[in-house]
């Protein structure tokens, strides 16, 4: 679960919604050009300020977004430079700004196709990364070895990732005969990819419940709980249900209790039981560091701390959060993490099992925290994990993200240990 989420696609949605008369081929093009240009804003920004003669004020921050789009359009999609510096210019009319036209003018007519060009090429690794110095410099303290890759992920459009509750076969095969091209996940054996997605519910299969938005690395967290009927489970952090479903289809007669604080998120968890036709679950809108009607007195048999964490392996998927993830969130998540642990694992019966996951690739999120837990929790044992989880981590596994793939995920699996 991703904490101060980036909200670029709900933004996007809210104004699709009031502006009903889009065409589908406007959405689209919107849509690309909101998230490719926060992909790349901040290797643009630095040109677009050097190229003003008075900073913007904080309410002309729509002007940098507006050159910035158009600057993607000219460099990424190769669109021709006159129509995209006239596109922008006649947008400041319709963001109320008629001011702002020659400025944005004479700012991107400092930019000419093959100057810019060069401009990005001369850009050190770092800045070209795309992201902020803070974060570049984790990944290459962390995978010196696969930097590129890990970069190159973060920057790449993400496929659509599907989980197939059913015949996974005939699914993908109702999909190719619509010409929608699907590809199998090889990690899980539910995981369907479609790098070119259509609406969801024009999917076969996804008004009925059998298919599910969900990561190929989300769902392998399913097969880490190693479930059987009659379990008590603990969903701790639900929303917005992917797991919570994909255990109760993938075994049904479990006793599974759902939690989230959001009202707002826990319409959403229900919304995806209800849609996915899922039975034998109990939904709190509770806090897990709390104790409430959720706790079970015999305590529960299998435990999901879906954390919240920085989101840094999904950022391919939420590309603005580059620009909101400050480094000094990490100390308050990190806290978070290990007072999820502290709180859950009492919880969890003798000989039990607690998954703990996060969509990071931050070590301080992963193994640091899990590593601390255990050595302060006598009866907490790291499980070792198969290769196919990731690479080594402390006491788990991490899952790099990659381009056409999965994303980012850490996992560890702590076993409680009988005492004496």
């Amino acid at each position: 679960m991703l904490q101060g989420q980036g909200n670029l696609k709900g933004q996007l949605e809210a104004q699709f919604q009031r502006n009903s008369n889009l065409s589908p081929m406007d959405r689209r093009f919107a849509t690309q050009l909101a998230f490719g240009g926060a992909r790349v804003s901040l290797r643009l920004l630095p040109l677009i300020d050097g190229a003003l003669k008075h900073p913007l004020k904080d309410r002309d921050q729509d002007l940098r977004a507006l050159m910035v789009g158009a600057l993607y359009q000219m460099h990424w999609l190769g669109a021709a430079p006159p129509l995209c510096v006239n596109g922008a210019v006649e947008a400041t009319r319709a963001l109320k700004k008629p001011w702002a036209s020659k400025l944005v003018n004479a700012v991107l007519r400092k930019f000419p196709a093959q100057a810019l060009s060069a401009t990005l090429t001369d850009q050190s690794p770092e800045v070209q990364s795309g992201l902020p110095p803070w974060w570049y410099n984790a990944l290459a303290q962390a995978y010196p070895d696969h930097l590129a890759e890990v970069i190159a992920a973060g920057n790449s459009e993400p496929p659509l990732t599907l989980r197939v509750d059913g015949d996974r076969d005939a699914v993908a095969a109702e999909m190719a005969a619509l010409g929608y091209e699907p590809r199998l996940g090889t990690l899980s054996t539910r995981a369907l990819y479609l790098d070119k997605a259509p609406p969801l519910q024009a999917l076969p299969g996804f008004l009925e419940g059998r298919l599910t938005v969900q990561d190929e690395g989300a769902q392998l967290t399913t097969e880490l709980l190693d479930l059987a009927p009659g379990y008590a489970v603990l969903d701790a952090c639900a929303a917005p249900g992917g797991k919570a479903s994909a255990m109760l289809a993938a075994c049904p007669g479990l006793r599974l209790t759902a939690l989230d604080p959001s009202p707002k998120r826990v319409e959403r968890l229900l919304d995806t039981l209800r849609r996915t036709g899922s039975e034998g679950f109990s939904v709190y809108c509770a806090d897990a560091l709390k104790s409430g009607p959720w706790q079970q007195p015999a305590g529960f048999d299998r435990i999901l701390v879906d954390a919240p964490c920085s989101g840094t392996g999904i950022l391919r998927r939420q590309p603005d959060i580059r620009l909101l993830r400050q480094r000094e969130e990490l100390a308050k998540l990190n806290a978070l993490q290990g007072a999820l642990l502290r709180a859950l694992f009492p919880q969890l019966k003798a000989g039990g099992r607690l998954v703990y996951c996060t969509c990071s690739v931050l070590r301080e999120e992963g193994e640091a925290v899990v590593a601390k837990f255990v050595a302060e929790t006598p009866n907490a044992r790291a499980l070792s994990l198969p290769e196919r989880y990731g690479v080594t981590a402390g006491p788990g596994r991490q899952r790099l993200p990659t381009c056409q793939g999965p994303d980012g995920f850490f996992y560890a699996v702590l076993e409680k240990v009988p005492t004496p």
